[in-house]
């Protein structure tokens, strides 16, 4: 430091100068490479995901042709036709689209193929891809998989050969070598550039193309390393940065291949992506050292010009900095540099004004905030409190001194801190505000529901921090927690009410709808002799029971179901993820249990029985026809003669009911 204080004012700004030229070149160099960097990318990624598009449609319209080319030659096939073979001879042109088309009856035994397999043909009645398309009679493509008699990694499309009546004869298949040069599904030669490549995975995660072979039929590395891949094999459609599956760094697009519930990746290594980047900066470097090189002496000969007169404005620039004098009084014949020095006095009394109105005005607010009955703090412009006034003290039992943001977040309840923290990173977006709840420990230990709303104070463009209210809300909150939980709740039994249960009833329909592996099963429950309780040992007895009968419900089944009492002695069941086996089991053990009450009252015995109706959700029912059928289930159960479960599907209504 004294060294640079030794040198003259002349090389001082010299080298200030060149410093700030050397800088602002390197800046300007960075800029350069990275906005290149930055438009290279996204230039790449457009492309990727226009190229992923590409291999996405062709693929679509190769399967969906194969599709319909076995959907035609399923119409002519009869399963018991000995000309079957024939009629697969003749089909030679299909050959350009299929390595082999194969016949296989309802057991998975081959029937007809052609070209003819040199041992008669595999039974394939055990294959994933054969009892998929016997369960559902529906076109499938196959997963990847080794031929039995070839041992050849392939793929098959296939189509179901249905009788008359909808009943399953068999299939008619064409497979395709994952390893042919020619076929439709070798991407191997649709190369971008040196090293981009093509990928094509199942969403099951299984490898039907890539430039390495040894990748074939293989399992798609985890998210742990490919988070991009995982969500792509969940649906997700898109491009960035992420490894390819030889773990080099690389840009990425994703489609989906929806005819075939399969995923396209195109994959352009960042070594490719930014070497023409870096040769272009490497060039933009020499021209700016060359630059800086020849500015150098022209600087020192300017600045010898120039700072001459300045030495006197400098010393008395200093005294004023330092507080030795208020204003520049500079003797000079020179009127720009009257000129500085009258706007630097006009700048300099301004400054001090503001300051003043500015300390003025920063008394007046604390004295605000210190009576305020509401929580209230401020912060600088990155978020950091620099006040809490008297009543969020008391509130929060810690001090301005004590204050850090890891003591405030430990005393917000764990499972409120990643909102609590995710809305603090917004209120500090440009153009956000926050309004936030959350339960937090008070000074007396006990969790109290708190509500905060932060707004950012701007003087002009510039954010000079922010304000923010707290207020306990713990009393309101629960008086609204338990208005809506009565709203939806019968006070006797403490099941769901009719208004409840609809609610629940209608979510669960829309998911399931929405998620075909998403199972749902409702039982109704209507009470069998219940009357005589009511008629013979009154209400309040009938009541008790009926607290009993809903115990009974709520032990035979899980927490994730729903329990609701309909009205009178009916009540309903909701079972997630259920199927018709465990639905009728549930069903059977509720109406075991209700046999087994023993319930006593001035001497007499009640035993009550359920008739008990369940159905499964179907993609033809809304919340009202599952319930319609399981209503009337219930009342066939008890037309049977009560004390049983009949479920919807196997249950035919009576005529007039």
């Amino acid at each position: 430091m004294a060294g640079w204080l030794n040198l003259s004012l002349r090389l001082r700004l010299l080298l200030g100068i060149g410093l700030g030229w050397l800088v602002l070149v390197a800046a300007l160099l960075g800029y350069s490479h990275l906005s290149g960097e930055n438009l290279t990318r996204q230039e790449n990624l457009v492309h990727l995901e226009y190229e992923a598009q590409l291999v996405a449609d062709q693929l679509s319209r190769e399967l969906t042709e194969r599709k319909l080319v076995l959907a035609r030659l399923a119409d002519d096939i009869a399963i018991d036709d000995p000309g079957l073979e024939s009629l697969l001879r003749r089909q030679q042109p299909l050959l350009t689209l299929f390595d082999r088309l194969m016949v296989f009856d309802a057991e998975g035994r081959p029937v007809a193929d052609w070209p003819p397999f040199p041992e008669g043909g595999p039974e394939i009645g055990y294959r994933p891809y054969f009892q998929h398309v016997q369960a559902f009679r529906r076109p499938h493509v196959s997963e990847p998989y080794r031929g039995g008699e070839t041992g050849i990694d392939q793929v098959m499309v296939i189509h179901p050969l249905l009788g008359e009546r909808g009943e399953f004869l068999g299939i008619v298949g064409g497979n395709t070598s994952l390893r042919d040069g020619q076929a439709y599904l070798n991407l191997r030669g649709r190369r971008l550039g040196e090293a981009g490549h093509v990928m094509l995975a199942t969403a099951d995660g299984r490898v039907i193309s890539h430039p390495n072979e040894a990748w074939l039929t293989q399992t798609l590395p985890g998210p742990d390393t490919h988070p991009q891949i995982e969500q792509a094999l969940l649906g997700w459609q898109g491009s960035g940065e992420g490894p390819t599956l030889d773990g080099e760094p690389a840009l990425a697009a994703f489609r989906q291949v929806w005819p075939a519930d399969w995923v396209v990746a195109v994959y352009l290594p960042l070594a490719q992506v930014q070497a023409p980047v870096n040769r272009y900066a490497r060039e933009l470097r020499w021209v700016g050292t060359g630059s800086v090189a020849l500015m150098l002496p022209l600087l020192w000969w300017l600045l010898g010009l120039g700072l001459r007169p300045l030495h006197r404005l400098e010393r008395q620039i200093g005294r004023v900095g330092q507080g030795q004098a208020e204003r520049l009084e500079l003797n000079t014949g020179m009127v720009e540099l009257q000129q500085v020095a009258e706007a630097f006095n006009r700048v300099e009394a301004g400054r001090r004004d503001a300051m003043e109105s500015l300390e003025s005005r920063e008394a007046f607010l604390k004295a605000v905030l210190a009576s305020s009955p509401v929580g209230m703090f401020l912060t600088d412009p990155r978020g950091q409190v620099n006040y809490l006034n008297p009543s969020l003290t008391r509130l929060s039992g810690i001090e301005l001194a004590d204050y850090r943001l890891l003591a405030w977040l430990r005393r917000v309840h764990p499972e409120d801190r990643s909102t609590f923290l995710e809305g603090w990173r917004q209120a500090l977006m440009p153009g956000s505000a926050l309004t936030q709840l959350y339960r937090f420990r008070s000074a007396e230990g006990d969790w109290r529901w708190l509500e905060v709303h932060v707004s950012r104070v701007s003087g002009g463009i510039r954010v000079l921090g922010y304000v923010g209210l707290v207020q306990d809300i713990t009393d309101r909150h629960e008086r609204e927690q338990r208005q809506r939980w009565e709203a939806e709740h019968d006070p006797l039994t403490r099941c769901l009410n009719r208004r409840g249960f609809s609610r629940r009833l209608a979510a669960a329909c829309d998911l399931s709808r929405r998620k075909t592996d998403h199972a749902l099963a409702l039982v109704m429950l209507d009470l069998d002799h219940f009357k005589v309780v009511n008629d013979s040992a009154g209400h309040t007895v009938g009541d008790e029971l009926l607290r009993r009968v809903a115990e009974v419900l709520h032990d035979a089944v899980r927490d994730e179901d729903a329990v609701a009492r309909l009205g009178g002695d009916e009540f309903a069941i909701l079972l997630a993820g259920a199927s018709t086996e465990v639905a009728q089991e549930v069903a059977e053990r509720v109406r075991q249990r209700l046999a087994t009450i023993d319930f006593r009252h001035g001497g007499q015995v009640f035993r009550v029985s359920g008739s008990l109706g369940g159905a499964i959700f179907t993609e033809a029912d809304d919340d009202a026809s599952l319930m319609e059928r399981a209503d009337r289930a219930s009342y066939g159960a008890k037309q049977s003669g009560r004390n049983r479960v009949v479920m919807a599907d196997a249950f035919l209504p009576l005529e007039n009911s």
